[in-house]
């Protein structure tokens, strides 16, 4: 059976309510394992006890927000006008994580290229963890996007009209970027500092938010270059 195929089968069982907890598991097992193999490169430049701990937090990421976030989803389906059941939800959403996540291995021997051949991470190496962070955020975003794309075509399969299609698949992509790069901000690092000791989590975990890192000290860095 081909790929197309599978996938078919997978949503008329979703749409038809069939074998939701089967297909949910193996789609949570595909999409730990396809993060695991990118987290292990993500963390690979400041040796291997970070890139297993990134190994296990990137699965972490995905899966503590899909936690967060799947009720709301199901409240705005309900509203939004796509009656899904919240096993059906949870199957959709996951379907979209497996497919980044794939994406994401994929990438991952690239991304481990340009990670050997970087400058070993001490503090006259700022450049290159910065160059580095945007290549990893580049790769997760665009994998991002190519397991939103996966989610949107699943929506429309239920039918319903592209106005209610559109209005569901906005507020959950949101609603799952907005925690998703919350939760990934506390469980840092995962390139890792020139100016901080290898760690599992940090002591200012909670303090900040990526996007102020992104604008405040990465791009200002290397504009300044």
């Amino acid at each position: 059976m081909s790929l197309s195929q599978r996938r078919d089968a997978l949503l008329s069982d979703v749409l038809q309510g069939r074998d939701l907890a089967r297909h949910w598991a193996r789609l949570c097992v595909g999409m730990a394992l396809g993060a695991a193999v990118y987290g292990a490169v993500l963390g690979q430049w400041h040796g291997p006890r970070l890139a297993l701990y990134v190994a296990v937090k990137l699965p972490m990421v995905l899966l503590l927000t899909s936690g967060l976030t799947l009720l709301l989803s199901w409240i705005l389906a309900q509203l939004l006008g796509l009656p899904l059941r919240f096993g059906q939800v949870a199957v959709l959403i996951f379907l979209g994580l497996a497919s980044a996540s794939v994406m994401l291995a994929s990438l991952a021997p690239v991304a481990w290229l340009f990670t050997v051949s970087a400058p070993p991470p001490t503090t006259a190496a700022r450049t290159a963890h910065n160059l580095l962070y945007l290549m990893h955020t580049g790769f997760v975003g665009s994998s991002g996007l190519a397991g939103s794309f996966a989610l949107r075509q699943a929506l429309r399969a239920t039918g319903r009209p592209p106005e209610v299609v559109r209005r569901v698949y906005g507020s959950w992509i949101l609603a799952y970027a907005f925690v998703g790069g919350e939760i990934a901000w506390a469980l840092r690092p995962f390139v890792g500092s020139v100016y901080h000791p290898v760690v599992f989590l940090r002591d200012d975990a909670l303090r900040g938010n990526v996007y102020e890192f992104i604008f405040t000290d990465i791009l200002p860095h290397l504009l300044s270059r």
